[in-house]
């Protein structure tokens, strides 16, 4: 992510308004080239090899496409991680039952923490620095938990040692490797030099789109827009599934752990 975006996070719902902007205005100067080559000469001396035209349009397709399937992919990650994250916790919550009174009562508390600290510490970020702070607040907790697991797993019921020792710290080695796993894939995004090439192509798309209908004397303002439009609501999804946390229903992303939630209290 460009440095300026990582200290101004709220500027990324406003990104799919910028491309779009951008394209118009790369359409806008196609039109003007284009206007001003027919007026120099003639028109029909001027031709316009549509195949060239048609395999930029495809690459730009074909780079949006490959944009769109990284993007679902990282966004069911990221699912998959809160249900395993909410599971996890559901998991070790239950299990605390085989261990003696004080420290079952004290293992549960912090779990709660732990799921409230999982809810709100990637809510309302504005700056990526928040974001690793947040990350750092939860992997600090969950280690303090799996101490504390180790510590009341020596001092449990003689009776209830075999069911620690085979449930209950399996769930909790678990519980530490789908947050730390978590952790990691909330940071992954693709390369810069994918959507850089993507706006690239998508202006030079522009720039061709404009001239083509200045050199043809076939202007479509209408197609123009519905183009443009769609071009900023792909990109809205695009960046949506890439940044659930910034552009998605906070209860949408969040219903497993939401619902874990109530269902403790």
């Amino acid at each position: 992510m460009h440095p300026f975006l990582e200290s101004n996070l709220e500027l990324i719902k406003y990104a799919p308004a910028f491309f779009a902007v951008s394209i118009c205005l790369f359409m806008g100067l196609g039109w003007l080239f284009g206007s001003y080559r027919t007026g120099k000469h003639r028109t029909k001396s001027i031709v316009v090899r549509d195949s060239l035209a048609a395999a930029i349009y495809g690459m730009s397709a074909l780079v949006l496409s490959f944009t769109f399937s990284n993007a679902s992919n990282h966004y069911d990650i990221r699912n998959e991680a809160v249900r395993s994250q909410a599971n996890a916790i559901k998991e070790v919550y239950l299990s605390t039952s085989y261990l003696q009174a004080a420290d079952e009562k004290l293992i549960k508390k912090s779990l709660l923490d732990l799921l409230d600290l999982r809810l709100s510490a990637y809510q309302d970020n504005k700056t990526i620095n928040e974001v690793n702070l947040g990350t750092e607040k939860i992997s600090t907790l969950v280690r303090q938990i799996n101490e504390d697991v180790a510590k009341a797993s020596l001092s449990a019921p003689a009776s209830k040692k075999y069911l620690v020792g085979e449930i209950l710290a399996p769930q909790m080695r678990n519980l530490v490797t789908v947050f730390d796993v978590g952790a990691v894939k909330f940071k992954s995004h693709p390369p810069q030099l994918v959507i850089h090439f993507l706006y690239l192509l998508l202006c030079i798309g522009g720039v061709l789109s404009g001239y083509t209908m200045a050199v043809k004397n076939e202007t479509d303002w209408f197609m123009a827009v519905i183009y443009l439009l769609m071009m900023g609501i792909g990109f809205q999804v695009i960046l949506s599934l890439e940044n659930p946390t910034l552009l998605m229903p906070y209860v949408e992303f969040n219903k497993d752990l939401l619902h874990l939630k109530e269902s403790l209290s």
